[in-house]
């Protein structure tokens, strides 16, 4: 089984203008077309069983329709939707109820598009009630390249959240800091968070990743690729040529997904 926990899907008709657009602030290329039949579809030829679709508002504008379309994709049993909201909204707090009652079990934040600090007390209202409220809450971690520095999400800013809220479900991304790995392991190896492979594959090495791999734990650990600008098949060629052994990689694959979803398999 595997459970990809960091994939990107938009509406049909924004797909391709939003892969283009991020293709180009980051200087990257797309692995898929960003559509969710696409990626469905790439996911499915390399052995994805169920993938996370991470959605982010970007201003809070635009909330209510990137969670229209989260709550929209729970029908789909391959995708497991998260949400988003923006700490200058109005209504993130409700919003926050909303999405748990529909039935999305995650929010997604990108500090950087969402423009805030993620240690910036205004959004410690938004991490409690997500607490309160079972919700995964899934960050960006460290740099980004389509931003220039500061860098919103540090490791040691994202440490300062993990700190206050320790019973929350926390997941950073890019193995707790794109670009900043040593630092996420000197300031999250000891703390409550998960992190997640999604985009380690294309640019840390086997040997370093799995430093910071055997630094957070194998029970802490979750596949992901960030899809479109990464694959299955070449994040899991990246984990099989550590010295991991299968029982590692079921956990990172798949099992400690279920376990952070709350489900079995």
């Amino acid at each position: 089984m595997l459970i990809d926990f960091h994939a990107h899907v938009f509406l049909d008709k924004l797909a391709a203008g939003a892969v283009s657009s991020l293709a180009q602030k980051a200087g990257l290329t797309p692995f898929a077309d960003g559509t969710v039949s696409g990626t469905k579809k790439l996911m499915a030829e390399q052995g994805v069983d169920r993938f996370v679709s991470l959605n982010i508002a970007v201003a809070p504008r635009t909330q209510k329709n990137v969670n229209e379309f989260a709550v929209s994709l729970l029908q789909d049993e391959m995708i497991i939707p998260f949400g988003s909201v923006h700490p200058d909204s109005e209504d993130a707090l409700t919003e926050l109820e909303r999405l748990r009652d529909a039935g999305i079990r995650g929010i997604k934040f990108h500090n950087e598009y969402q423009n805030f600090y993620v240690d910036d007390e205004k959004a410690f209202p938004i991490y409690e009630k997500c607490t309160e409220l079972g919700l995964i809450m899934l960050f960006h971690g460290g740099a980004d390249r389509g931003f220039a520095p500061p860098v919103k999400t540090a490791p040691f800013r994202m440490r300062k959240v993990a700190n206050r809220f320790p019973e929350a479900k926390i997941v950073v991304a890019h193995l707790g800091g794109q670009a900043m790995e040593e630092e996420a392991v000197d300031q999250l190896a000891d703390t409550n968070v998960w992190v997640d492979t999604s985009f380690a594959a294309m640019c840390v090495s086997a040997e370093k990743g799995e430093e910071v791999i055997r630094a957070f734990g194998e029970d802490r650990v979750l596949f992901g690729t960030d899809c479109p600008w990464d694959t299955p098949v070449h994040t899991v060629q990246w984990l099989e040529s550590m010295t991991f052994s299968k029982q590692v990689l079921d956990k990172v694959y798949y099992e400690n997904a279920l376990k952070l979803l709350g489900e079995r398999k």
